[in-house]
C-alpha cells in the first residue's frame, strides 16, 4: 500500500509541475490582415505597431509587425523583442542560452497578461486603428504530456495563446 502512495504521489508530482508550467509560461501568436475593399485583397503590412489593451483600455503590452512574415514580435517591458537573440542562437551556444533566456522572460511575462487582452490599437504610416475588439484563444491542452520522451510529444507545456486581426483600410484614421 505504502508503495502504491508513492507511485501516485510522484505522478501526482510530475503532472503538477506540468500543470504548474503550463499556467505561468505562455506564447502569443498575432497575426494582422489588411483588407482592401477597392483591389479585393487582404494584404500585410511591415512594421505595424501594435498595442494590446484591457476592456478599460490599458496598455498591457505593446509589439511591432515582421518585414516579411507578418509576423508580430512582443516588446518585453525589460529585455525587448527576442527576436535578434534568436537569429543568433543558430551560431553559437552563448547565443543558445541568450535565447533561452530570453524566451523564458518573454514566456512568463506574456502568461501574465494575455487573456485579459480586449482590444488592440494598431499603427502604421499610413493609418492609425483604435480600439479594435478582439477575441484572444487560448490552449493548453498538453500540459500532462510534458514528460513523455518522444521528439514529438512532450517537452515543457506552455499556454498558447491566438489572436487573428483584420482591418479595412478605409476605417483608419488618417
Amino acid at each position: 500500500m505504502r508503495t502504491i502512495l508513492i507511485i501516485i504521489s510522484i505522478v501526482a508530482c510530475i503532472l503538477g509541475y506540468g500543470y504548474w508550467h503550463s499556467i505561468t509560461h505562455a506564447s502569443f501568436h498575432v497575426q494582422i490582415d489588411f483588407k482592401n475593399d477597392t483591389k479585393g485583397t487582404q494584404d500585410t503590412i511591415p512594421k505595424t505597431e501594435v498595442e494590446f489593451l484591457d476592456s478599460e483600455g490599458r496598455v498591457l503590452a505593446q509589439g511591432i509587425s515582421d518585414d516579411q512574415y507578418n509576423f508580430v514580435h512582443l516588446i518585453h517591458p525589460e529585455v525587448g523583442d527576442c527576436h535578434e537573440v534568436e537569429r543568433a542562437a543558430t551560431y553559437s551556444a552563448s547565443g543558445k542560452t541568450a535565447w533561452q533566456e530570453c524566451f523564458e522572460h518573454m514566456s512568463t511575462w506574456i502568461a501574465q497578461w494575455a487573456n485579459k487582452v480586449r482590444q488592440v490599437n494598431l499603427k502604421t504610416d499610413r493609418c492609425t486603428w483604435r480600439n479594435i475588439p478582439v477575441t484572444v484563444s487560448e490552449s493548453n491542452s498538453e500540459w500532462f504530456l510534458w514528460w513523455v520522451p518522444l521528439p514529438h510529444v512532450g517537452g515543457m507545456p506552455y499556454t498558447y495563446y491566438s489572436v487573428y486581426i483584420t482591418v479595412e483600410e478605409n476605417d483608419c484614421e488618417n
